[in-house]
């Protein structure tokens, strides 16, 4: 229940009570386990962005969708086909995102100095919490485009008659 150099810890001219303590540990632990925390996220977006092109492909690829762009003018089909894409892209630059809250960065830092030391913590936190939000964005952002090309596909494109 003592700080580091053995005095009492004090809030607001106070002794810290044992529910303070709690808490000022609930917190300092949480900050040791964020970027472990940070990284899970990221393994999992990872996964969910993989499943989704996974089941994007199966659809594309079953569902006869080449036949019905034959269907289509030169243009149309350069459009829907761009459409089709758009989804991918979005995905694919939320696993590069996601990746990028795995890679090694080089931080200063002084570990004789808890200030800086602090400080270098926070700001791998926030490196990691940044693109895990922009990669979570982007995989939410990807199923817009891919719920309008299923709408697009059903509602508008014309079906190829067997022969």
């Amino acid at each position: 229940m003592n700080a580091p150099n053995d005095l009492p810890v004090e809030v607001a001219g106070q002794a810290v009570t044992s529910d303070d303590q709690f808490w000022l540990d609930a917190v300092r632990e949480a900050a040791k386990q964020s970027p472990a925390a940070l990284e899970e996220a990221a393994k999992q977006l990872i996964a969910i962005a993989g499943f989704a092109q996974t089941l994007y492909f199966a659809a594309i690829s079953f569902g006869d969708v080449k036949k019905s762009l034959d269907l289509l003018s030169t243009a149309e089909q350069r459009w829907f086909i761009a459409a089709l894409i758009l989804p991918l892209i979005l995905w694919i630059a939320s696993i590069a995102f996601a990746a990028r809250v795995f890679t090694p960065q080089v931080y200063d830092t002084n570990l004789d100095s808890p200030e800086i030391a602090r400080e270098t913590c926070e700001e791998i936190a926030r490196h990691k919490h940044r693109n895990l939000k922009r990669a979570l964005w982007l995989l939410a952002l990807g199923f817009i485009p891919m719920l309008a090309n299923l709408f697009i596909y059903l509602a508008f494109i014309p079906v190829k008659p067997d022969p």
